[in-house]
C-alpha cells in the first residue's frame, strides 16, 4: 500500500514539473528553462544520494541488501525453519533468533531452538514465553522428527560448529544459513548457502534489526523490540564498546517500537550467589604486565557468567589494558577476555584455538590444569605484544 502510494506522489510532482517547464518555456524561454531543469536535476540526484532516510536501506550496507534477498528466497523453498544460537545463549543469541523467529513466523514454518537448560539469558527466555503468546521456544528433542531435507537452519550469533547449540541439528539439515557479528574464526562453518558476516556490527541483533527493516516492518511488537535492544546492550555494554552510526539507528527504531531499556536493565541483574562468585574471583586477580588474569576452579550453575561479568569489571582496574578469566567447563578450561580495544583480545585467543571480537573473545582449552593454561595464556600474551 505505501508503495502504491510512492508511485502516485512520484507521478504527480512528474506531472507538476512538467506543467512548470511549459510555462517556462512560453515565458521565459529555451535556454532559461533548460538552466531550471538542469537545477532541478541536481537537486534530485542530491536528494537520492546524499540525504538520508531513516529507512531499511539507510541502516544496511549493500551485502545486507543481497543478504536479505537471498534469504527470501532461500525461505520460500524451506519447509520447515529453524533458528539457533551459541551454546550457553546469552541475550544477544537469544534476541537475535527472537527477533527472526518473530518476523518470520506469520509466513512461515518458524522453530526457535535454544537449550534452555544451559542458557545464560533465562530472564530473557522466561520474559519470551510469557509475554508472547505464539512463542515457542523448543529444545533440540522436542523437533528432531520434524526435521526433513527440505528444512533450513539460520545459525545467528556464531559461525563456529563447536559452540552451536545443538551441532546435531546442524548435521541433520542440508541448508544452513549464518548470521554473526564476530570475526571469521579458523573453524568457520563453510556449508553454507549464505552467510553475513561482520566484525565492525555491534551485536547479532543489530545485523537481524536492520534484516527486519529490510523485510518491510515499519512495527513490530514490544516484546520483539525489547529482545534485540537487550543483545545491542549486551555486545555493547550500555552503548560503550562497539557502537558505529548504524547501532544508535538501529536502536532508536527499537525505542521507536516501544523497547523497555527498564526492564532490559533488570534482565541485567544478578544474585547474591553470582555476586559474591564474581567478587571471590576478582580477588584472587594476579597482575600480568598490564594484563590482569584470574581464575576459578568451581564449576556450578553461577560459574559462567560470574567469570564474564568479572572479566568487564577486572578493566575497572588503573592501568590495565585487558582481562582473562579461567573456569572450568566438564573436562576443559575456558577463558573469558574482555578489553576496551587498545588490546586486540580476538587475535590473543585465536593463538589458542578461540575467536570473538577485538573487546570481546574467549576459549576453550582442553585441559584442567590451571598452571598449564595460565603459561599458555601468557605464552599467547606475550607472542602478541611482540607481534604488536
Amino acid at each position: 500500500m505505501k508503495k502504491f502510494a510512492y508511485r502516485i506522489l512520484l507521478v504527480g510532482i512528474m506531472f507538476l514539473i512538467s506543467v512548470l517547464l511549459c510555462v517556462f518555456v512560453s515565458q521565459y524561454g529555451f535556454f532559461a528553462t533548460f538552466a531550471v531543469a538542469l537545477f532541478s536535476l541536481a537537486l534530485i540526484v542530491w536528494a537520492v544520494v546524499f540525504f538520508n532516510f531513516f529507512s531499511g536501506r539507510n541502516m544496511a550496507d549493500h551485502r545486507l541488501v543481497r543478504f536479505t534477498k537471498k534469504l527470501k528466497k532461500e525461505l520460500k523453498s524451506a519447509s520447515t525453519v529453524y533458528i539457533m544460537g551459541h551454546k550457553f545463549s546469552d541475550l544477544d543469541s537469544v534476541g537475535s533468533a527472537f527477533g527472526l523467529y518473530y518476523a518470520l513466523r506469520d509466513s512461515y514454518n518458524v522453530k526457535m531452538v535454544v537449550n534452555k537448560q544451559n542458557t545464560l539469558a533465562r530472564p530473557l527466555v522466561d520474559f519470551l514465553r510469557f509475554s508472547d503468546r505464539e512463542c515457542q521456544i523448543f529444545d533440540y528433542s522436542e523437533i528432531a522428527h520434524t526435521v526433513d531435507e527440505n528444512s533450513l537452519l539460520i545459525v545467528v550469533d556464531t559461525h563456529r560448529l563447536v559452540i552451536m547449540d545443538y551441532v546435531e541439528l546442524y548435521n541433520s539439515i542440508k541448508k544452513v544459513i549464518i548470521i554473526d557479528h564476530h570475526r571469521t574464526a579458523e573453524d568457520f562453518v563453510d556449508r553454507t548457502v549464505a552467510r553475513y558476516m561482520k566484525s565492525s556490527c555491534s551485536s547479532a541483533c543489530e545485523i537481524v534489526t536492520c534484516i527486519i527493516k529490510l523485510l518491510g516492518f515499519e512495527k513490530i511488537s514490544t516484546v520483539a523490540a525489547t529482545a534485540l535492544l537487550s543483545g545491542i546492550m549486551l555486545d555493547t555494554k550500555n552503548f560503550v564498546m562497539n557502537t558505529g552510526a548504524i547501532t544508535f539507528k538501529a536502536a532508536a527504531y527499537l525505542r521507536q517500537n516501544r523497547a523497555d531499556p527498564v526492564l532490559i536493565k533488570k534482565m541485567f541483574s544478578e544474585s547474591v550467589d553470582v555476586c559474591k562468585r564474581k567478587y571471590e574471583i576478582i580477588s584472587n586477580v594476579e597482575l600480568f604486565d598490564n594484563f590482569a588474569i584470574a581464575k576459578t576452579e568451581t564449576e556450578d550453575k553461577y560459574t559462567r557468567i560470574a567469570t564474564a561479568q568479572a572479566a568487564d569489571e577486572l578493566l575497572a582496574i588503573n592501568g590495565v589494558f585487558a582481562s582473562f578469566v579461567m573456569c572450568p567447563s566438564e573436562d576443559k578450561v575456558n577463558i573469558s577476555a574482555r578489553s576496551f580495544g587498545d588490546v586486540d583480545v580476538q587475535k590473543i585467543m585465536a593463538k589458542l584455538g578461540g575467536g570473538g571480537h577485538k573487546t570481546v573473545a574467549a576459549c576453550q582449552l582442553p585441559t584442567l590444569d590451571f598452571g598449564l593454561a595460565r603459561k599458555k595464556l601468557t605464552a599467547a600474551i606475550q607472542e602478541y605484544t611482540r607481534q604488536k
